[in-house]
């Protein structure tokens, strides 16, 4: 370690806002002038600080972050493989470390070239301090923005390993699903770019709503719809927004109803209304329904998923996929472990619907969420709907 890096960690323990604001700036200055090694060696050294327990381990810790999202941010494979030596924050624990190199996955496959990640991190002569999570989490990020990730022999030999160890990111296909391809992020797109936006406002919605008529109430009048909501189904169906609840304020309510007479997507609008929904009957505000499709609910719960709720940390690309593909299970009716294939089958054969949060059960300010299915056959009708608040 160079006198020059100790003055600036011991520094940094002494210093005031202004000062930490000054090395960070100095830390991009080196970056953009390709000084790795001097940033490489700093980011070693606040990660030994901070674990070591200093008093200033919060402040090491948040300029080593900077460290490595600006190395992430900076495309090339120096700054990349110099960002694979510079640990995560070491003096984190295990939940907030594993979001941190989540995150860090997130910003390496949007900002560096797949010619570049390939041999830097899955490569055979790659170094790299990073758990295998990290691994994980990038190589499925990848496939969010790339369409190339199986035409790479050594990310197709990882995901084999990935599958030989059972963790839980093996079940996603290595490409995009047909419903997945509004998930795909547009080269160049700003860092908060998100793949749906939250459907509270009703402009949000793209069809316009669906209304009851005389004749739809003579033909369902003498459907019965019972309720076989369970907890186990209704934890599957809320996969997505669970962390909602977890982490911060939110509630859930998961809904199954089965009739003994199918009911046709024609007339869904009617017996929708007839369903004692949780979120509506509180003050029996009125539903308002309209069409959707696959893809777009697939958007609408991986948003959920990827991004934090009110307090805490959002999934991020890779898991909220994996959760999302969850929550659909949950929605079309089949186990939660279900191969993705197959749920993606019953997605397709479901009729979708999103309904709009006007009711005293929503909070109604960032963070509100309404899905309806019609499942293939028309006898069973799952219900989604979640809010959260600061």
């Amino acid at each position: 370690m160079s006198k020059d890096i100790a003055h600036a960690v011991a520094a940094l323990c002494k210093a005031s806002d202004a000062g930490v604001i000054a090395l960070r700036a100095e830390i991009d200055l080196r970056i953009s002038g390709c000084e790795f090694d001097w940033v490489g060696d700093l980011g070693v050294e606040l990660a030994a600080q901070a674990a070591a327990g200093k008093d200033c381990q919060e402040r090491c810790g948040a300029v080593l972050e900077h460290v490595q999202h600006a190395l992430a941010a900076h495309p090339g494979m120096e700054s990349l493989r110099t960002l694979l030596r510079v640990p995560a924050p070491l003096h984190l624990d295990g939940p907030e470390r594993t979001a941190a190199e989540r995150r860090l996955a997130m910003f390496v496959a949007r900002n560096h070239r797949i010619d570049d990640i390939v041999p830097s991190v899955f490569g055979p002569e790659c170094q790299s301090v990073h758990s295998n999570e990290f691994s994980a989490c990038l190589l499925h990020e990848l496939v969010l923005v790339s369409a190339e990730v199986e035409k790479y022999p050594a990310l197709r030999s990882f995901a084999e390993v990935l599958a030989n160890v059972g963790h839980p990111l093996a079940a996603l296909p290595l490409s995009l699903l047909p419903e997945e391809h509004g998930l795909r992020r547009p080269p160049g797109a700003a860092d908060d770019w998100t793949w749906a936006e939250p459907p509270t406002p009703l402009v949000s919605f793209d069809a316009p709503e669906l209304h009851t008529t005389p004749s739809m109430h003579q033909r369902v009048v003498s459907i019965e719809m019972t309720e076989v909501s369970v907890p186990e189904s209704a934890e599957v169906m809320g996969a997505a927004v669970q962390h909602w609840c977890t982490q911060s304020n939110g509630k859930i309510a998961a809904q199954e109803f089965w009739a003994p007479d199918p009911v046709t997507e024609e007339d869904f609008p009617a017996v929708f209304k007839l369903l004692p929904l949780i979120p509506w009957s509180a003050d029996q505000a009125p539903a308002r329904l309209y069409p959707s499709s696959p893809d777009a609910v697939v958007r609408v719960l991986l948003t959920a998923a990827a991004r934090g709720p009110a307090y805490g940390s959002g999934l991020y690309g890779a898991y909220g996929r994996l959760v999302a593909w969850r929550s659909l299970a949950g929605l079309t009716g089949v186990p939660a472990d279900a191969p993705i294939a197959r749920t993606a089958e019953l997605v397709r054969q479901a009729s979708w619907f999103r309904v709009a949060t006007a009711s005293s059960w929503f909070y109604e300010v960032a963070w509100d969420l309404a899905i309806a299915a019609l499942r293939s056959g028309g006898q069973e009708i799952a219900v989604l709907a979640a809010t959260d608040t600061d």
